[in-house]
């Protein structure tokens, strides 16, 4: 009998152990990108619709994805995206391309439109408290006419050191390529 009290005592401690990890696990936290549109973000006269969006498969994940140094990055298991970002970039940007007050329509559906743009995200980036990296090529197709592209690369400081500060530069950096969207969209071909 006393070769089972040392097993006994050896799974009860496991199973303490087991069930004291799981109950200090942290919370998840999600975070979402938002529109800045209430900033003047763009300037377009034309209707847009957003079409394709892709973005990199590192970071197309509900994970926040933090680059920890050249060829490291970390998955932020407790700190996620509420949407995928293919969808919640869609959605911005539409919302940045649409400033209340302005001429300009920006939708993510299918109905008509004259003017469609796809994104092709070749980078977005995240370093905590330090800086978001975007790097984005847009292909504008109007109704009429032939198909233009542009591109960017944008570099926006974090201005704290929390995971909400973090996508709240994510989104100013959407800002920014909504602009350069909105002025691409206006300049004639």
């Amino acid at each position: 009998m006393t070769s089972r009290l040392p097993r006994t005592l050896a799974a009860l401690l496991a199973a303490s152990l087991l069930l004291a990890a799981c109950a200090s696990t942290p919370a998840t936290q999600f975070y979402t990108l938002e529109a800045l549109s209430a900033s003047g973000t763009s300037t377009s006269t034309s209707a847009v619709r957003i079409g394709h969006v892709t973005v990199p498969e590192l970071v197309d994940r509900p994970q926040m994805v933090l680059r920890s140094g050249s060829n490291q990055v970390n998955l932020l298991e407790q700190r996620r995206w509420a949407e995928s970002l293919r969808s919640a970039i869609a959605r911005v940007v539409a919302a940045n391309l649409a400033v209340p007050g302005s001429t300009a329509t920006a939708t993510t559906t299918t109905t008509t439109a004259t003017t469609t743009v796809d994104i092709d995200v070749d980078r977005f980036d995240s370093q905590l408290g330090v800086a978001v990296d975007l790097s984005a090529t847009w292909h504008i197709r109007p109704a009429a006419g032939s198909v233009r592209s542009g591109s960017m690369r944008w570099h926006e400081p974090v201005s704290g050191n929390d995971y909400a500060d973090l996508a709240a530069a994510h989104s100013r950096a959407l800002a920014e390529l909504s602009r350069q969207i909105a002025a691409a969209v206006d300049t004639p071909p």
